[in-house]
């Protein structure tokens, strides 16, 4: 797999994903989260996209105009779902990117833990979820964020 190529790449394990993941991404600079598709045949899908500044407890709440009060991790993993549906694509990863180490540290634990919950509610298709630290990329399981 090389980035010329990456798009046409169909990514049929979790280890094709993280793989894919590490290419695109490298290595964090920053505190973001970033969303992909994967499109129906299993490739990337479009778009990329990079989102700072996402707030710091999933779990408090925010009043939409269209969903009335919800936790933010409501409110994320409804217009994830949106943008799921707009674009086409199966399904959504989140990359959770922070400056440091591999260790799952409290703040991407707890959004890990509320995604995870709230995108299985509104029955949205997570593929999975990682950690972009320091030095690489991290695949993020259960045991992670309980």
């Amino acid at each position: 797999m090389n980035p010329e190529t990456l798009r046409e790449h169909v990514l049929e394990s979790d280890d094709d994903l993280r793989d894919a993941v590490e290419l695109l991404l490298q290595r964090a600079n920053q505190r973001q989260l970033w969303l992909l598709f994967i499109d129906g045949r299993g490739r990337l899908g479009e778009p990329l996209m990079p989102m700072a500044d996402y707030p710091s407890d999933p779990l408090e709440l925010v009043t939409a105009e269209d969903l009335g009060e919800v936790t933010h991790a409501h409110l994320l993993s409804h217009r994830i779902g949106m943008l799921r549906e707009l674009t086409g694509n199966a399904a959504v990863v989140l990359v959770w990117e922070r400056v440091g180490d591999e260790v799952v540290e409290n703040d991407v634990r707890a959004w890990a833990r509320a995604m995870k919950r709230q995108i299985g509610l509104l029955g949205i298709p997570l593929r999975a979820q990682f950690l972009l630290h320091t030095r690489g990329v991290r695949q993020l399981h259960a045991d992670d964020w309980l």
